[in-house]
């Protein structure tokens, strides 16, 4: 249970926060890469709590702005982006990437108005097919999280993204609460036979976990122990990265994943999903039948845009739940996520809780994350840049041991 105050203080993101000011400390994703052509239309960015635009300029170079003209505050994503500059179309004021205002026709000839004007501008970052922005007032950026996608061929990586009608926080507590998978989702785990395989192995041989927390420099691994009736242990290590980077397990050998929970504002978020396999093309309908994920939308920005929420079931199929005793009505596990995450509330009241052992790797996240924030507003810098790290070590496991303690040796490969 928190305190309002802790959960305020978790939750608010927005210019000026003590959260929102920390998670400005690291690079986040904005925009797809290929949203933005040479010259074309500028797109309006809104991440934490602040409207940007983005566009790429005659060269090729990126540049990420404050949204509002500095001259009378329109929106520089109605401008027109040509000859190296961003043209705002109320009066002709033109910014080049880094910010300078290059060109103000409006002003009598010999003006010198120009050179003394800015708009904001912001460090940005391709990589995994997406523009990343570093918000932060530091004249030089932190370290940028590649988790192992950065310089893979393109083809090899598939982003996805799904907007949400929730605080961050609730979506980050979902990807790292293990213990709900073998109630939420039984309907895509194995079940009978096929109990000890597919990607996620074992897991309805015991309902209940216990956790094991080892602390990292960058946050934690947190280790869902669940013990079988034949002494078989199954171990879903997931792996937590301040601020919101959750790495989850699972068996299939060449697919790798990092989920990002990207506050839009205070009560919607991004969540973008980052698959990639190193030995070959990736597609959509791989990922998600090896995962058994069930029937997503096809809209990559969106996954969850054809939900039916108006009944105010997220489009709970009720005579689905009577006919499969396994199924809790959704047509997708992610929608089933999506479900008891936005219907905790936009921002949820966490001093109501009831909290059991089931939770401690929710409970250590709060603690780590109010760290964090503590530290930050002490020093100026975010605990997890003290040392550099290894990204692409960082790796989650779900691994099947014997009653002796011995690997057992299974895995699935991913077949594009």
């Amino acid at each position: 249970m928190l305190s309002k105050e802790q959960n305020e203080l978790l939750c608010r993101i927005g210019p000026g926060t003590s959260m929102g000011q920390a998670i400005r400390q690291v690079w986040v994703p904005a925009v797809r890469s290929s949203n933005l052509e040479v010259d074309g239309a500028p797109q309006r960015v809104r991440v934490l709590g602040q409207d940007f635009v983005a566009f790429r300029d005659t060269n090729g170079r990126v540049g990420f702005l404050d949204e509002a003209c500095p001259h009378r505050g329109v929106s520089l994503a109605l401008g027109r982006n040509e000859e190296c500059g961003l043209r705002c179309i109320f009066h002709g004021w033109k910014m080049n990437v880094d910010g300078q205002v290059v060109e103000v026709p409006s002003e009598p000839a010999g003006s010198n108005l120009a050179s003394k004007v800015r708009v904001n501008n912001y460090k940005v970052h391709e990589a995994g097919g997406l523009v990343w922005v570093y918000l932060g007032k530091e004249e030089e950026a932190p370290q940028f999280p590649d988790f192992g996608f950065e310089n893979l061929p393109p083809e090899n990586v598939l982003v996805r993204k799904s907007i949400v009608h929730c605080n961050w926080v609730g979506l980050v507590e979902g990807l790292l609460d293990s213990s709900h998978v073998t109630s939420l989702h039984t309907a895509w785990l194995p079940h009978g036979d096929a109990a000890m395989t597919g990607p996620n192995a074992g897991m309805m041989g015991a309902l209940s976990v216990q956790y094991e927390i080892h602390d990292r420099p960058y946050g934690y691994m947190a280790n869902a122990k669940r013990k079988l009736k034949d002494g078989t242990y199954v171990n879903r290590k997931s792996e937590y990265v301040l601020p919101f980077f959750c790495l989850i397990p699972s068996t299939v050998k060449n697919l790798y994943n990092v989920n990002i929970v990207m506050p839009i504002d205070d009560e919607h978020t991004d969540f973008w999903l980052i698959n990639w396999d190193p030995t070959g093309p990736l597609t959509a309908a791989a990922v998600d039948q090896v995962l058994n994920l069930g029937q997503l939308s096809t809209n990559a920005d969106n996954l969850y845009e054809d939900r039916v929420a108006a009944d105010g079931r997220w489009g709970q199929d009720r005579e689905l739940m009577a006919r499969d005793p396994h199924s809790v009505g959704f047509k997708s596990l992610p929608i089933e996520d999506l479900a008891v995450t936005e219907s905790q509330g936009a921002i949820a009241d966490r001093s109501k809780e009831h909290l059991g052992a089931s939770d401690i790797a929710i409970i250590r996240m709060r603690r780590a994350l109010l760290e964090m924030v503590r530290v930050y507003q002490e020093t100026g810098v975010l605990p997890i840049y003290n040392q550099p790290i290894d990204y692409t070590n960082i790796r989650p496991v779900h691994e099947l041991l014997d009653k002796n303690g011995d690997k057992i040796h299974f895995e699935v490969v991913l077949k594009a």
